[in-house]
């Protein structure tokens, strides 16, 4: 669900709010006219917070947070009620708008936090995370503290149909003694095949340190859900696990989980040989298959293909210079297992499809040695190559060499001038890659550049995301609100660089 520094502010806007009047123009910013995306969605309102995506009957039921504008919440009773997005190719989605709604301020689930459906039999369950931070719910008008309530508990609703759900109000699931009753949260309920049983994943914390808790159950229905004690997840040093998913690929076991607190922010992965561990981190350390921009990612299956969807922060204001804020697009990539056990990624098949017409490119500027043909770009050291201006739906494809560069810069936003708002730098040196926002580092994921020296990449733009792929193993998940209807530059640092087999598509 919400990482814990949102949902500290979240509480913070709500008293804010009540203590205004309506009419107090200072927290209504919303955008005049929503920005139009193809492939990366936002709802019809709001934006898309963390996602529960589930496959049936043939579309993706994607579930997720809504977080309104704040012109709404200034009315609001609570926030983040779940909304759900349903789509059978990924490209063309029907906006079904709220399914869950929030609680009362006098009610767990004040907030929504994020969770997980599953079918047995003929009912569907929605398991879900109820925050109430309210200094009065928590002391349960009691006082003394005798007896108070839990910020975080587990809750869940079902239904027959998907679109009308009842709150089961008689259930609710708290930490139990030695663990966090403040971080409580991010159920992930699934029918684990290994051991014929269901479980249920809870996010939280025993002795300051992130824990998965294990719940078993024969029968969600029961509402018997067993202790079980904790998941062996070694070699972290994580405040939190949020939003897992666990799903199985050949022989291996896969289990994703998000991370906001250290130096490496994002979704991260382990595997394992059971779906009781130990879950380790990948052979070569890397555990992560996109960057901060693509948070709290889980998975969902239509039986051929295996997708990772997730949200990109976006800014409030929405340009470069706003601050960087919880929720915005839906973010999907297709999820899958190397040789080697270790997982990658690469753009859905019905993206590049979408994007299949091809587009002529031109260089307006050079600074330096650039040597250009019809096959692509040599750069020498130092040297810039402005390219014509992006406009709506684009897919970029190269071979990338990096030679002995130290690094090659892709600049978004780009006038006449050299100035620019966004850069995807691939750091060759540093065997990863990076994206900056107006100078300053935003995003970044590992990629081992150490083997060859050639890389496939494309990239895709569409709106103001921009999402790099490379050699079909790692994605950026980028956001720059300057780049539509502008140039674009590229620059090699220490080094020739060379792209080959240059090409660009439109969205048809």
């Amino acid at each position: 669900m919400m990482y814990l520094k949102e949902m500290l502010l979240a509480g913070a806007i709500m008293m804010g709010l009540s203590a205004c009047s309506k009419d107090n123009d200072t927290i209504t910013w919303q955008p005049e006219e929503r920005e139009r995306f193809l492939l990366y969605h936002e709802p019809t309102k709001g934006w898309v917070g963390d996602v529960m995506p589930y496959y049936i009957n043939g579309r993706f039921e994607i579930f997720y947070l809504n977080d309104a504008t704040d012109v709404e919440k200034q009315s609001s009773t609570g926030q983040h009620p779940i909304f759900k997005l349903s789509t059978d190719n990924l490209v063309d989605v029907t906006d079904d708008g709220e399914v869950i709604p929030y609680g009362t301020a006098n009610t767990q689930d004040h907030l929504i936090g994020t969770g997980s459906m599953i079918q047995v039999g003929d009912t569907y369950y929605f398991y879900y995370t109820g925050h109430n931070g309210s200094a009065s719910w928590l002391q349960n008008n009691n006082t003394g503290w005798v007896s108070p309530n839990n910020r975080e508990a587990v809750m869940y609703a079902t239904s027959s149909d998907m679109v009308n759900w009842t709150k089961q109000t008689d259930f609710i699931l708290k930490a139990p003694s030695g663990y966090a009753r403040n971080d409580f949260r991010d159920p992930y309920v699934f029918y684990n095949e290994e051991f014929g049983e269901y479980w249920m994943l809870v996010s939280t914390q025993q002795n300051g340190r992130g824990v998965l808790l294990l719940y078993t159950s024969d029968n969600p229905g029961n509402n018997d859900w067993k202790l079980d004690g904790p998941l062996t997840i070694p070699d972290h040093d994580y405040l939190m696990l949020e939003c897992a998913d666990i799903f199985k690929v050949g022989d291996k076991y896969y289990l994703l989980f998000g991370e906001d607190w250290t130096g490496t922010p994002g979704t991260h992965y382990r595997v394992a040989t059971s779906t009781r561990g130990p879950w380790l981190k990948p052979e070569s350390g890397r555990d992560m298959l996109d960057g901060h921009q693509f948070y709290a990612g889980k998975t969902a299956s239509d039986g051929s293909n295996r997708y990772a969807f997730a949200w990109a922060h976006r800014r409030n204001p929405e340009n470069d210079n706003g601050a960087r804020t919880w929720a915005g697009n839906l973010i999907t990539h297709e999820i899958y297992a190397l040789s080697n056990g270790e997982l990658a990624v690469r753009i859905p098949e019905a993206f590049s499809s979408k994007i299949n017409t091809a587009s002529e490119w031109s260089v307006v500027n050079k600074e330096g040695t650039v040597n250009e043909s019809n096959n692509g770009l040599v750069l020498a050291d130092a040297a810039s190559a402005t390219l014509n201006e992006l406009g709506g739906t684009n897919r970029i494809t190269a071979t990338l060499s990096l030679g002995s560069a130290e690094s090659l810069s892709l600049f978004f936003g780009t006038g006449e001038s050299t100035g620019s708002t966004y850069e995807i730098r691939f750091e060759k040196n540093n065997n990863r890659i990076a994206g900056y926002n107006l100078g300053n580092e935003v995003t970044r994921v590992p990629f081992d550049f150490s083997g060859d020296d050639s890389y496939d990449i494309t990239l895709v733009v569409d709106g103001s995301i921009v999402v790099v792929y490379v050699n079909d193993q790692v994605a950026l998940t980028n956001r720059s609100y300057g780049l539509q209807h502008k140039n674009w530059r590229l620059t090699a640092h220490g080094g020739q660089v060379s792209l080959t087999n240059f090409s660009t598509f439109k969205a048809e």
